[in-house]
């Protein structure tokens, strides 16, 4: 199992609607799996993945290499199937 890394920031609908979904739809299966590293508490690590991933906006799943910027639901699902089993 990875452990997934995911940026987010205030004032960003989309993350709000992953963090919603990883709660209610996916009732917090991979909540032990997962680092929320948000902007506004933690810049200066969050700028270390957005430079060392090319990211362009929030949020982001990371894990290892693979980084999944598209949060549709079915696409996080099976990105952290994939990541964490």
């Amino acid at each position: 199992m990875s452990k997934v890394i995911m940026l987010t920031q205030n004032n960003c609908p989309k993350c709000v609607a992953l963090k919603s979904y990883l709660e209610l739809g996916l009732r917090n299966k991979y909540e032990n799996h997962i680092e929320v590293i948000r902007r506004e508490d933690n810049p200066s690590l969050f700028m270390d993945y957005v430079s060392k991933y090319d990211i362009m906006s929030t949020p982001v799943l990371i894990s290892g290499e693979d980084v999944l910027v598209d949060t549709q639901p079915s696409k996080v699902s099976t990105f952290l199937e994939l990541q964490v089993g």
